[in-house]
């Protein structure tokens, strides 16, 4: 009896937090709300198992403490904020959060392997590239979720090390920055047969993935024609 109970309670930690999770855009170069508005750079609110978790800040703090605020974000109510990499138009907004917020726990792209931020909610770590970033990924009941800064490393080095790292096969959503502004068609398609053959079921590229990749991936993946933007809010249950 003992040991049966011990092998439930270990299903019980392994398993993903139940719920819904709530992704939040709050800075992207086009907007999804007539009150956010839009500008080059991107962040994301991650809400779920009872947590909040930032994915980079924007690249102008006053802009980013606006639409953080017409949001309807508390900034004291984010617990954790993960950088994707240093560049400014992912950072600018940390300063002034941390002031309104100086609890608040900051992941810097300077830790080399995967590591859990909240129950649930994990960095790959450093995915080495031309420049070094992280991705935010959400495991859910119902499969990962990948959030990308810019993915300079390749989106899909950063989803082979997100199924790698939580030994998944498969991922139910991909969503930010592709990096693919300056791809041929060509190049996108084949981007787009590679991540097909990952299992992602479905695709939003936001930030710096050109007008070009996401019409193509709106095609390729219609289960997120909705598109990214500041104001949009996704809720997967």
């Amino acid at each position: 009896m003992r040991k049966l109970t011990l092998l439930l309670f270990t299903a019980l930690l392994a398993a993903p937090p139940s719920g819904p999770l709530e992704i939040r855009i709050l800075y992207d170069n086009t907007s999804a709300h007539k009150d956010m508005q839009a500008d080059w750079g991107f962040a994301a609110l991650v809400t779920f198992g009872g947590h909040r978790v930032l994915f980079d800040t924007g690249a102008k703090a006053g802009l980013f403490m606006e639409n953080l605020k017409k949001a309807g974000v508390d900034p004291a109510s984010i617990e954790h904020v993960v950088i994707s990499h240093a560049h400014a138009d992912h950072t600018a907004g940390l300063e002034q959060l941390s002031t309104r917020n100086p609890r608040i726990i900051v992941h810097r792209p300077d830790k080399a392997g995967p590591f859990e931020i909240v129950p649930g909610v994990f960095s790959t770590g450093i995915v080495e590239g031309p420049v070094s970033e992280q991705a935010l990924v959400i495991e859910t009941s119902k499969g990962l979720v990948v959030l990308t800064g810019c993915a300079h490393p390749g989106v899909v080095k950063m989803v082979e090390a997100a199924e790698k790292q939580r030994g998944k096969d498969s991922v139910r959503l991909l969503l930010g920055g592709f990096h693919m502004l300056q791809h041929s068609a060509h190049q996108i398609h084949s981007t787009i047969a590679r991540l097909k053959q990952l299992k992602v079921a479905s695709a939003v590229p936001a930030h710096c993935s050109g007008d070009l990749t996401i019409n193509l991936f709106r095609q390729a993946f219609p289960s997120g024609a909705g598109g990214a933007g500041a104001g949009k809010r996704i809720l997967l249950d």
